[in-house]
């Protein structure tokens, strides 16, 4: 992992794109994130019972999720202010809906 992570902090360093920095940043804390749990879970499955490897195991897939859907939500974002739209867009289901309803 340490391998991977030179390259892609002096790749971050020398270019200056939006996309590539977010990227990056939110990848860089989502390995070391998934890193520590991994090594958190192996100390508690050595150590501690069953019941208590499984719960931290349940909470690392929760933290894990929740910084993904982060990632997703700063690129959804970024990209709404990129383009310069503020307001929500309402599409009604009822007017893309292609299925006949037969009586």
């Amino acid at each position: 992992m340490i391998l991977t992570l030179i390259p892609a902090v002096q790749n971050w360093r020398m270019t200056n794109g939006r996309l590539y920095f977010s990227l990056t940043k939110h990848n860089i804390f989502y390995y070391t994130c998934g890193l520590s749990f991994s090594v958190a879970n192996i100390f508690t499955s050595l150590l501690l019972h069953y019941a208590y490897h499984a719960m931290l195991h349940d909470f690392q897939s929760i933290v894990l999720a929740i910084l993904a859907t982060r990632m997703h939500r700063h690129l959804w974002q970024v990209n709404r202010r990129a383009r310069g739209s503020s307001a929500l867009v309402h599409i009604s289901m009822s007017e893309n809906s292609s299925v006949d309803v037969m009586a």
